[in-house]
């Protein structure tokens, strides 16, 4: 399965660039042009990452209102923002809105690739993270079916609606200890 990359940029030039850049090295690619067609694609499917112009065809900051838009559907998406009218302010207000990365134009092919790949690195190693401690966190089961260890299991399952605070003894080893 290919990544897939959102390229959302007003120039029809950049657009076909980026994207044939992405095709040759077996990336799947999407585009927009303009903010309303960006706003479309992202609500049809999210990217595996975002390319955004911060400067689009509807105003100043628009590139950084898709940014809070793709942040506030996965946080986790890495997205770079590009911009050929780029200035230090612009730069760290898209990273503090959340951007993986920003890119002043004209910029390398060796440099794209490398944010994109590093961005792509970065959200598998989320994703292997949560599924690591999802089943770290519910992959203890209790052993046993006596009467004793059912009497346990009822007792759990009570408890586990509520707030209450549990207090668990046992001799040394027993694993009372373990985290929950």
């Amino acid at each position: 399965m290919s990544n897939e990359i959102l390229i959302i940029d007003d120039n029809v030039d950049i657009r076909e660039l980026i994207s044939g850049i992405l095709k040759d090295k077996g990336f799947s690619v999407r585009l927009a042009a303009n903010f309303n067609q960006a706003i479309n694609e992202i609500n049809k499917k999210i990217p595996d990452v975002s390319i955004i112009d911060v400067k689009l065809d509807k105003g100043d900051n628009d590139g950084i209102d898709l940014l809070n838009h793709i942040k506030k559907i996965d946080e986790d998406v890495p997205v770079i923002m590009i911009s050929g009218h780029a200035n230090v302010q612009m730069a760290v207000d898209s990273l503090k809105h959340g951007a993986f990365e920003f890119l002043q134009k004209p910029f390398s092919t060796e440099r794209l690739l490398n944010f994109i790949n590093r961005a792509l690195e970065n959200i598998n190693l989320k994703k292997e993270k949560k599924i690591l401690e999802s089943k770290l966190f519910s992959s203890y089961d209790i052993i046993g079916e006596s009467n004793s260890i059912e009497k346990i299991r009822n007792l759990i399952n009570k408890l586990s609606s509520t707030e209450s605070r549990v207090f668990i003894s046992g001799p040394a080893g027993s694993g009372q200890g373990v985290n929950c």
